[in-house]
């Protein structure tokens, strides 16, 4: 998963936003780190921006991202970062209506994404979500009601990389 961040000065809002991919790929990142310092913000030591919003790309991993964000209280890039590295494993439920689905989404989630086609047809979702919800410690969050299925930030990604900042 690629993550975008809106950032902006957060001493002067005023100098605009720039939307930063990670991670940035080597072709653009001089123009990225150009267009960072033109706002002053960029340093590898302060933590001199504000990011104003994140762009995912897929709704089922933005759900699980936001809402693991929300219940760990992330603020610092680099745990946003390391998010996208294991979000995928917590199950997320913004809507009960389908509980079918619900189960065969969270039977996914603690199976790494993939199980074989026979299991998932066999699978009685409904059970699973019921289970789920009657069961296990939900958080509620402003994006649904999350479950990390015991998934742990972990530090995979520990700085950006010091080119002449």
């Amino acid at each position: 998963m690629i993550l975008k961040a809106i950032l902006s000065n957060k001493t002067h809002p005023e100098y605009g936003q720039a939307t930063v991919p990670f991670p940035i790929p080597d072709s653009e990142y001089d123009h990225t780190i150009g267009l960072l310092e033109d706002m002053g913000i960029g340093s590898s030591t302060g933590q001199d921006c504000r990011v104003d919003g994140l762009d995912l790309g897929c709704p089922g991993e933005a759900a699980q991202f936001q809402a693991m964000a929300s219940k760990l209280c992330l603020s610092d890039i680099k745990d946003f970062i390391n998010l996208t590295f294991c979000c995928q494993q917590a199950t997320v439920i913004t809507d009960f209506s389908d509980l079918e689905r619900v189960g065969k989404e969270h039977s996914l989630n603690i199976n790494g994404g993939a199980m074989p086609m026979e299991e998932y047809d066999r699978l009685e979702g409904r059970n699973v979500a019921l289970d789920l919800i009657l069961n296990r410690a939900g958080t509620i969050t402003p994006y649904g009601v999350v479950y990390d299925n015991g998934m742990r930030l972990e530090q995979v990604y520990d700085h950006i990389p010091h080119r002449g900042i």
